[in-house]
C-alpha cells in the first residue's frame, strides 16, 4: 500500500514539472549570404542554446523557397525583401503565393561590389553600374580604367543577391549573356581578387579585409537577411529564429 501511494506521489510531482523542449532538426535552405553572415558565426550558439541540430543547405534563394514549399525545408533563408524573394523563386521554376508566407527578419546587410585592387576606378553610380550589368559599358576605359574588356561576375541564376541587383541597380532590365553565373554569391570573392578586370556585387560580410579586392564607392543598397515560413513557424522554428535574431544583432 505504502508503495502504491509513494508511486502516485512521484506521478503527481512529475506532472507539475514544466515540460522540457525536445530536441529536434531545424531544416533551412536559401541564401548563401544569411548562412556566411548570420548562419555560420552563430550555428554552435544557437544549437546550443535551443538544443536543436541546424541542417542548412545554401542553395540560393530562389530554391530555398522552392524547398519550403514543397516540405524539403522547415524554412527558408532570403537576403531580400519578399516580392525579390518570389521573383528568384520564380526564376528557380515555382510561381509562389507571398500571402501564404511569413518574413522574420534577422538582420539588416548591405550589397556591395567589389574590384581587383589595381583596378583604379573607385566611383560608380547605379546607371554606369546597370550599363555594365546590361553590357552597354563593356571596357573600364569607359569609367575612366584601363583600356581592358570588363568580366562580371553575378550570383547564381536563382540567388536574391542576383534579384536584388536587377531590380534596384538594374531597374528590372536583364542580365547580358556575358555576365558569369556562379554556384553560389560567395564564388565572386574567391575569383575576383585573381581576376584585375573582373566586378561583382555580393553582401558586405563576404568582403575580406586582406587587401585582395577593393569596394567601388556607390550609392547604398540595403536589404534584410530573414527567413521564411508558411505561416507562423513551427515552435522548433521559432526558437531558432529568437536565437539567430538575439545573436545576430
Amino acid at each position: 500500500m505504502q508503495t502504491v501511494r509513494h508511486c502516485l506521489i512521484l506521478a503527481a510531482a512529475a506532472a507539475l514539472v514544466p515540460t522540457l523542449a525536445v530536441a529536434d532538426t531545424v531544416r533551412l535552405a536559401g541564401a548563401t549570404t544569411v548562412v556566411n553572415v548570420v548562419i555560420n558565426p552563430y550555428r554552435a550558439a544557437v544549437e546550443k542554446s535551443t538544443g536543436h541540430t541546424l541542417e542548412v543547405n545554401g542553395n540560393a534563394t530562389g530554391k530555398g523557397l522552392v524547398d519550403l514549399s514543397e516540405g524539403k525545408a522547415d524554412a527558408a533563408m532570403v537576403s531580400e525583401p519578399m516580392d525579390i524573394a518570389l521573383a528568384a523563386a520564380e526564376v528557380a521554376g515555382k510561381k509562389l503565393d507571398g500571402s501564404r508566407l511569413k518574413m522574420h527578419e534577422l538582420r539588416k546587410d548591405e550589397i556591395v561590389f567589389i574590384v581587383h585592387p589595381n583596378n583604379p576606378v573607385g566611383k560608380l553610380t547605379h546607371q554606369q553600374l546597370s550599363d555594365i550589368h546590361t553590357g552597354k559599358i563593356t571596357n573600364w576605359k569607359q569609367v575612366g580604367g584601363k583600356d581592358m574588356p570588363i568580366t562580371v561576375y553575378s550570383d547564381a541564376l536563382t540567388g536574391g543577391t542576383r534579384a536584388m541587383i536587377r531590380k534596384v541597380v538594374m531597374g528590372g532590365t536583364d542580365y547580358a549573356p556575358s555576365v558569369r553565373s556562379l554556384t553560389s554569391v560567395s564564388r565572386i570573392a574567391e575569383l575576383v581578387p585573381g581576376d584585375e578586370s573582373a566586378i561583382g556585387g555580393l553582401g558586405r560580410g563576404f568582403v575580406k579585409a586582406d587587401g585582395k579586392t577593393r569596394t567601388i564607392d556607390t550609392a547604398r543598397i540595403e536589404r534584410p537577411l530573414a527567413i521564411v515560413t508558411i505561416g507562423d513557424p513551427q515552435p522548433k522554428v521559432a526558437q531558432v529564429i529568437e536565437a539567430l535574431r538575439s545573436a545576430a544583432r
